[in-house]
């Protein structure tokens, strides 16, 4: 993945994790979801992993290098 892949993967778990924290809030109180809010919490913490380990990647890429391939690739395609 490029780092624009990486961080478009970033904005998308971000908001799968705000939309579950919102569903959490919604049902912590309710007893008959005790169950469901432990499984929605540890949802919450695998993807807080995967965009943790989405950051460390992207914080690798030479982005300007990246950019500079896309640009390059992007006029080359032009020629033909």
């Amino acid at each position: 993945m490029n780092g624009m892949d990486w961080v478009e993967f970033i904005r998308k778990t971000e908001d799968k994790m705000f939309h579950l924290h919102r569903a959490i809030d919604g049902i912590c109180n309710e007893p008959d979801y005790k169950e469901s809010v432990s499984a929605l919490t540890e949802v919450v913490r695998d993807y807080q992993v995967l965009v943790e380990k989405a950051k460390s990647e992207l914080r690798g890429i030479d982005l300007h290098r990246d950019r500079g391939e896309r640009d390059r690739d992007h006029h080359d395609h032009d020629r033909y």
